[in-house]
């Protein structure tokens, strides 16, 4: 049986080969159940996001669709224009992965989630079986409780893309959230790196505003602060091949001391560290690190270069382990003298 419906002869247009989905971040939805059969019936999905009013040349082009999927949510804004867009001919499909349109479903959430689905599509429930010409749902209970309005079963389809296991580069930054300045810096990098190249992934660690400055950004993580035990645990066990360790000149910067270079050691990465104190005249440059002017271009040269040679990166890694484990046994001639002995 196929999963989705075919589509009507009547209904092909100039764009028949486009479907739009309407959605606010359904992306794990729409992957899972969605996006793979209607591939498999040659159409190109055009994504739009409901969270913003239709504009008038959107809602041309999509009187031009033979279908359009709304997923999860239908906001006010949005009625008055799909009611017009099936009135052109536009088929309407309504996906729900969760039961959106019982009230007594909600009452176990947590209340800033419960508002929201009020807001987007409980209180327009009404609305479904009227509007839609479909409506497809994700579990067989759901396809239960909705049988009475034709609720059709989607099947469980991963995307072929899912299951892929991408050579990625993964770059770090490991800077407390005391690196205000340095994040910030880091945005525009990110930013350009991750527009450029499609198969590098970012971690760094930081709080909630960390979260809001970076999480527009593909294929980049923020992990919360943890205790350094949990810390240790978590980059050791995580390959790393770029650390980056930026340090803008300020009055508190200069006294720290250069510990990221064993934490680019400890995770085999080739660190990238600014060219000052206390990486300028410890990171031999070149060999076991490489030091940087503040500059983004600088930054983004090097890393680009690093991104596309996997040994230049294993050598300058290797160096700075090497370097490391040297400095965690030094020669016996020389201990360390931590106080003075009484004559």
């Amino acid at each position: 049986m196929s999963p989705l419906p075919a589509l009507p002869g009547q209904l092909i247009r100039q764009r028949a080969g486009t479907v739009a989905l309407l959605h606010q971040g359904a992306g794990s939805t729409i992957d899972h159940f969605l996006r793979a059969p209607l591939e498999q019936q040659g159409l190109t999905l055009l994504d739009v996001d409901s969270s913003q009013p239709p504009q008038p040349g959107q809602l041309a082009l999509l009187a031009e669709l033979p279908l359009i999927v709304v997923v999860r949510y239908l906001t006010a804004p949005w009625q008055a224009a799909l009611r017009q867009l099936r009135r052109s001919g536009c088929r309407l499909a309504y996906l729900m992965d969760d039961d959106l349109l019982d009230p007594g479903c909600l009452s176990g959430l947590p209340q800033p989630y419960r508002r929201r689905l009020q807001q987007r599509i409980t209180r327009r429930r009404h609305l479904v079986p009227a509007l839609f010409d479909h409506i497809w749902v994700t579990s067989a209970v759901l396809a239960d409780r909705y049988g009475h309005l034709g609720a059709r079963l989607l099947p469980l389809q991963p995307h072929a893309s899912l299951l892929v296991r991408p050579e990625a580069v993964q770059l770090a930054y490991l800077g407390t959230t005391v690196h205000q300045a340095e994040f910030h810096w880091l945005l525009d990098l990110f930013s350009q790196i991750q527009q450029r190249h499609g198969n590098t992934q970012i971690t760094v660690f930081g709080d909630l505003a960390i979260n809001r400055l970076l999480r527009h950004l593909p294929r980049l993580r923020v992990i919360h602060p943890m205790p350094w035990g949990n810390y240790l645990a978590a980059t050791g066990c995580t390959p790393i091949d770029l650390l980056l360790c930026p340090l803008l000149a300020s009055h508190f910067n200069a006294a720290r001391a250069a510990v990221k270079f064993i934490d680019a050691a400890r995770c085999g990465a080739a660190g990238l560290y600014s060219d000052r104190a206390p990486y300028r005249g410890f990171v031999r440059d070149g060999v076991d690190g490489l030091l940087l002017d503040d500059q983004h271009s600088s930054w983004l040269m090097q890393l680009e270069a690093l991104i596309g040679d996997p040994q230049r990166r294993r050598q300058l890694a290797a160096a700075c382990r090497q370097r490391a484990l040297e400095l965690s046994h030094p020669p016996l001639s020389s201990p360390v003298q931590l106080w003075e002995t009484p004559s």
